[in-house]
């Protein structure tokens, strides 16, 4: 779904209508096919009566073994019925589910970087996982359950009225006891379940950011404290978890209390008639089972009226991403001629009075004003904390200034820098951020179509090729998380790599040569300078570094 929909307000259950219509027609069959289940139940029971008369009733015992085939094929005919339904079933809701995660997937990625830095990778995941699968579920299971629901019933309450028209009045008193009480915890479950996933989101955060530094938590010895906070989280889930299943328990006794009653009275007030001789036996055969079919569906309420207020909550949780502005729309990214054209034009560029604050209160950078000229190898200084790294987001436009401009200075005059030039930069952070895979996979990460002699080169340039072939598969030696089987500066040089492999025109380095011994950043930084046509800028503090590039701007 299109976010500025989002924008416009709509609501949960909108949005999950908007969710199930491209698989509208695969939901539509699932629904006849479950209706068509339905409606054998009810004839099933028609088919019993006249079994059991026949059974009981010399002056019809000829018409028994015709009537048992009818029966058999009845029961073969729902068996095939049933099975087909779950097929449907897991088919549509494996489609929902994927579209649901590829959809919010995407849609985080082309979100603002600010706004959805703050939450956690833990929580997103949370989201785009247990969230979706919960509104999968409710989709493929409330739509045509509900269908069938009603279509049972009516079919049923109808062929009851028929023979018994008492019973019938009975069963549409009791329904909607079920349906009065179902709405009354409503409000209650739905919070419920909203509090349950945010916990439950909360956990995994906690245990992925464990995951990620076990090392830090084992050179501490602090196990013992991970695990108690662990438990913490836990319990609190747990709690919110069994104050949720009350409330469906609660629920599950006033329905079952409700269709026990209906049906102990049916097989009395059936029985009563027997004994008057107004009834015969597979009257009330059939008549017992109406009754189950009658009341059932709204039984059956307990079930689904959760699983919708489990799929409202989970998809105000999904909304509320989808709310975050989004960054720029892919398709006005500028393309690689659109790029190409502005560099070669590009003079300079320049920070005009730039200022930034993460909160709207403490500027990281106030009135910053420089120039970096087209071709240059720029070193950036300063204490930590100071906003260096700011300063690379600035110009790759993941972040915008709270106050002033970046200019790009070109040969027929000036524009202004934005977001969809991105394409000019290659981009190494701190941390480097390698993805599990292969080698191969990391250096052509930006490409789909993998150029092995430029995977080669790039891996050349930055001092790693060695390392490489050393390797016994080489190039398609996999990695784990985070670049595990490589030592840190291996990984910065892969990095390195990854970057010259993207062949933008301005490289932006973020510390990309901390972890390397003198000689072998010597010998990267001489291959990156050698690489006349190309603008180099790196954030660093190391003096060699300093002294080796063109011009050092010390950011106060």
């Amino acid at each position: 779904m299109a976010d500025n929909e989002i924008k416009n307000g709509i609501s949960p259950l909108r949005w999950l209508i908007k969710c199930a219509s491209p698989r509208f027609l695969s939901l539509a069959v699932l629904t006849l096919v479950s209706v068509a289940v339905s409606v054998i139940s009810v004839y099933f029971a028609l088919c019993s009566k006249d079994v059991i008369d026949a059974a009981t009733n010399v002056s019809m015992r000829a018409r028994l073994y015709p009537e048992m085939l009818r029966l058999s094929a009845l029961l073969i005919l729902q068996i095939a019925l049933d099975s087909c339904a779950s097929f449907l079933h897991i088919r549509v809701l494996s489609k929902i589910k994927i579209d649901l995660k590829e959809n919010l997937f995407s849609s985080i990625l082309g979100k603002d970087y600010l706004s959805v830095s703050k939450y956690h990778t833990g929580d997103l995941l949370n989201r785009i996982n247990n969230d979706t699968n919960v509104i999968a579920n409710s989709i493929t299971t409330v739509v045509p359950g509900s269908v069938s629901l009603i279509s049972r019933l009516c079919l049923s309450l109808y062929v009851l009225f028929v023979l018994d028209k008492f019973l019938a009045v009975v069963c549409i008193v009791l329904g909607p006891v079920i349906v009065i009480a179902a709405r009354l915890y409503k409000k209650k479950f739905k919070a419920l379940h909203k509090l349950y996933q945010e916990s439950d989101g909360k956990t995994s955060s906690f245990m992925q950011d464990t995951l990620l530094n076990i090392l830090v938590i084992k050179s501490f010895g602090n196990e013992n404290k991970i695990l108690s906070y662990l438990k913490k989280l836990q319990d609190k889930n747990f709690r919110i978890a069994l104050k949720r299943n009350n409330i469906s328990i609660v629920a599950n006794i006033l329905f079952y209390l409700v269709v026990t009653a209906g049906y102990y009275f049916a097989l009395g007030y059936g029985a009563y008639k027997i004994s008057i001789g107004v009834m015969t036996f597979g009257t009330l055969t059939a008549l017992l089972q109406l009754v189950g079919d009658s009341i059932a569906p709204f039984r059956t309420v307990s079930s689904l009226l959760p699983q919708y207020y489990q799929a409202l909550a989970s998809a105000e949780r999904i909304i509320e991403i989808l709310e975050i502005d989004n960054e720029f729309k892919l398709e006005k990214r500028k393309t690689s001629a659109q790029i190409a054209k502005l560099y070669a034009d590009m003079k300079e560029i320049c920070f005009e009075d730039v200022s930034f604050s993460y909160d709207g209160k403490k500027k990281i950078l106030d009135k910053l004003n420089l120039n970096i000229k087209k071709g240059e190898f720029v070193a950036i200084s300063g204490r930590s904390g100071i906003g260096k790294s700011t300063f690379l987001k600035l110009i790759l436009g993941i972040i915008s200034p709270t106050e002033g401009g970046i200019y790009i200075n070109c040969t027929n005059g000036r524009i202004s820098f934005d977001k969809t030039m991105r394409k000019m930069f290659s981009y190494v952070p701190q941390g480097n951020m390698l993805i599990s895979g292969t080698i191969r996979d990391n250096i052509a990460f930006s490409e789909e179509d993998v150029c092995d002699e430029r995977i080669t080169e790039c891996a050349k340039t930055a001092q790693i090729y060695d390392v490489i072939s050393k390797l016994e598969n080489g190039f398609d030696t996999m990695l784990g998380e985070g670049g595990a089987g490589l030592s840190e500066g291996q990984i910065q040089r892969l990095a390195v790599a990854r970057a010259l492999y993207h062949d933008a025109d301005i490289l932006l380095l973020d510390e990309a040569t901390s972890a390397l011994d003198k000689d072998t950043e010597l010998s990267l930084l001489k291959s990156l300078k050698a690489m006349n046509e190309k603008t180099l800028i790196i954030v660093t503090h190391r003096k060699e570094v300093m002294d080796f590039c063109d011009r050092i701007i010390s950011v106060k």
